[in-house]
């Protein structure tokens, strides 16, 4: 009997060591980040599609039901997340995922972020982010920025794979690496353009490609433009010859119609997130995505 219960244990205690880190996302571009790092470590879910956008999203009891059993709970941070993660992490029940808790995960402490804003600004100023811009993972400098606090955090829960984790880190960055480099030499024909953002969501791509950036077409964050502000935008876009507008596949179609319409500027669409996060190439497909359609500006 005692020769039994010892077989179970050990068997019991086999299990765990190889048990995989349950892993929980709140977009898809997190996810990708932590499949390339934890690899087959980790088993990754992410609460949002690639199509979603995480300004506008509720509670969902299925999200609730996977931050339940999350060894590790990733957020964007920044205050993208709020309105609807901290309910999750609340009625999850799951201490191991709360505010400042070893399994909760804000990508945003090691990133260099951009547009702080005077804490003094709520809501009334539009969708604002005092502590930050938080769309950083379309920089790819700024996302390895994030990877960093993913890969500490995975070495914090499993300490004896920290070589695992910062290996794959470091390929990682290496790969992202060359990528920005051969991407850069393409965008040199255009650097002496200037561009626009529909909402500032494309902040941190232009400045790491270093491309220049006018401003945004939402005069207050998250809300449409008035036809005052229209004008204002057309009038900006002929003076300072704007070659084009990028805004996500959510932003306003009928809004950028009409600017394009009365200055011949050409709007360039992109998903905010990927859309496959099991997929190694989907964030180079992303960022593809828009340099191929900035490259064709004539």
């Amino acid at each position: 009997m005692y020769s039994k219960v010892i077989i179970c244990l050990s068997l019991l205690s086999s299990i765990s060591a190889f048990a995989k880190l349950n892993v929980v996302t709140t977009t898809t571009d997190i996810a990708w980040l932590a499949n390339q790092i934890g690899k087959e470590e980790v088993k990754v879910r992410a609460l949002l599609k690639g199509t979603e956008d995480p300004h506008f999203v509720e509670a969902l009891p299925s999200f609730i039901h996977k931050a339940a059993n999350a060894d590790l709970f990733c957020e964007i941070g920044l205050e993208l997340e709020s309105a609807w993660s901290k309910k999750v992490k609340a009625r999850s029940g799951n201490k191991d995922i709360q505010d400042a808790a070893k399994g909760s995960c804000d990508l945003s402490k090691q990133v260099e972020v951009l547009g702080k804003l005077d804490h003094g600004l709520d809501r009334s100023h539009g969708d604002v982010h005092s502590a930050g811009n938080p769309h950083y993972h379309l920089g790819p400098s700024y996302l390895l920025m994030a990877g960093k606090e993913l890969r500490d955090k995975l070495t914090t829960l499993s300490p004896k794979k920290k070589e695992f984790f910062e290996k794959n880190y470091q390929k990682l960055a290496a790969s992202l690496d060359s990528y920005k480099k051969e991407k850069e030499r393409a965008l040199q024909r255009i650097k002496s353009l200037s561009f626009m953002e529909y909402h500032k969501e494309f902040t941190y791509f232009l400045k790491d490609y270093d491309l220049k950036n006018i401003e945004s077409v939402e005069e207050i964050s998250g809300v449409p433009p008035s036809a005052s502000r229209i004008i204002k935008v057309i009038n900006l876009i002929k003076e300072n010859k704007v070659s084009a507008i990028l805004a996500t596949t959510n932003a306003p179609k009928a809004v950028l119609d009409k600017i394009a319409s009365a200055t011949g500027v050409k709007i360039i669409y992109s998903p905010l997130s990927i859309e496959d996060y099991t997929d190694d190439q989907s964030y180079n497909k992303l960022q593809d995505n828009i340099i191929d359609q900035l490259l064709k500006i004539k």
